[in-house]
């Protein structure tokens, strides 16, 4: 789909207003994880601090460690968005943004100059683009929620022809 952004700068506004209107707040998990109950900590009262013990190298035990991740290493489920940008060109310019979850976003630009895109997702929805030694395109992927994957490869072939592929 040709989107042609350079020559209208009130579409891009109004597509910014639609992309700001259908985000959903933003929400973050605390970092701070309880280990004491709030009423044992209440009740029980501060000890002194014992004096250290200093022990030779020979009186060291062994001990049996295990390993627990934490929550900040721990593999989260795939509830989040991922979007990645690879440009290897000049003067390049690539937005994306996703307002649902799960969706994965894939923009490559390899040897372009001046080329603009733009990828919008709404939810759940994956899309793969790549771009191989274009120069001043303008590329707009709106992809509402639910909707089909997109895997697009659009190259500047050495006869000057333009090739897409999907």
């Amino acid at each position: 789909m040709y989107f042609p952004l350079k020559q209208s700068r009130l579409l891009c506004g109004v597509l910014a207003g639609i992309l700001v209107g259908q985000c959903s707040p933003l929400l973050a998990e605390t970092a701070y994880i309880a280990q004491v109950s709030r009423k044992a900590a209440d009740s029980a009262p501060m000890a002194a601090p014992r004096p250290v013990q200093s022990m030779t190298a020979a009186q060291s035990t062994s001990r049996q460690m295990s390993f627990a991740p934490t929550p900040e290493t721990a593999v989260p489920g795939r509830k989040g968005n991922f979007a990645q940008t690879i440009q290897i060109g000049n003067a390049n310019q690539v937005f994306q943004s996703q307002s649902g979850g799960n969706n994965v976003s894939n923009v490559g630009i390899w040897g372009g100059t001046d080329n603009d895109v733009g990828v919008w997702q709404g939810g759940r929805d994956r899309s793969n683009l790549n771009l191989i030694n274009t120069q001043g395109l303008s590329i707009a992927v709106l992809q509402p929620p639910g909707s089909a994957p997109l895997n697009v490869l659009i190259a500047r072939l050495p006869n000057g022809a333009l090739l897409i592929k999907r």
